[in-house]
């Protein structure tokens, strides 16, 4: 798994993320990642990911039979997906819950442009944190930029690199303010991301027209 950490653990966040207080877009994107990629293989990388994650976490009361019901959800495992109509075919063989919010997505608020070869569809969670599906076209490149925050991707279909790695699906980077990179899709097809940040990006006029 291609993880780029730039900053050390925050204990606060791992908690957040071991008890289920994590805001709904964080929580989206672990559940996301552990069933692409299997809970047992992310049993280590977990952490690493919690060390690195968003600090404007969201707190929520937990109910008394929270750890009951992380580990029932866990025996259970990832559940049948049902039938659902999206605009890009190929992005079916998701997560559950991410198609869930997905086709949520679609429905009220549709993709937008962001620039030539690039769309987002913005997901409707609740809290500060903002999780959002990026489509980036076939060779197309993102403007050079850097974050106001931090941002965690995680690839869900295809590829892309962003002179720091390369990353296929259930792949995960980790930038924050002191990374500045220009992702670019594979010249094999167009890729997916899921965006979670708590800030947007910093670009400048002269890296948007380069």
């Amino acid at each position: 798994m291609n993880i780029k950490l730039n900053q050390p653990m925050d204990d606060e966040t791992h908690a957040a993320l071991a008890s289920g207080r994590a805001a709904p877009a964080l929580g989206l994107f672990v559940d996301s990642l552990m069933e692409m990629r299997g809970i047992a293989d992310l049993a280590a990388e977990a952490i690493a990911i919690a060390g690195a994650a968003l600090e404007s976490e969201d707190s929520a009361e937990l109910s008394p039979h929270a750890l009951e019901m992380v580990f029932a959800a866990i025996e259970r495992g990832p559940q049948p997906t049902t039938e659902r109509s999206l605009r890009y075919p190929e992005l079916s063989g998701l997560p559950a819950a991410l198609l869930d919010a997905i086709a949520t997505a679609e429905r009220d608020r549709g993709w937008k442009s962001a620039a030539r070869g690039i769309s987002q569809l913005q997901l409707n969670l609740t809290g500060r944190t903002r999780a959002e599906i990026i489509r980036i076209e076939a060779g197309t490149a993102v403007p050079r930029h850097s974050h106001k925050g931090q941002e965690l991707s995680l690839c869900l279909v295809g590829g892309y690199s962003d002179g720091m790695g390369a990353y296929g699906p259930g792949d995960v980077s980790i930038a924050d303010p002191s990374v500045r990179h220009q992702p670019k899709a594979d010249d094999d097809g167009a890729c997916f991301v899921l965006a979670v940040s708590d800030a947007g990006l910093k670009i400048s006029i002269v890296d948007w027209f380069r």
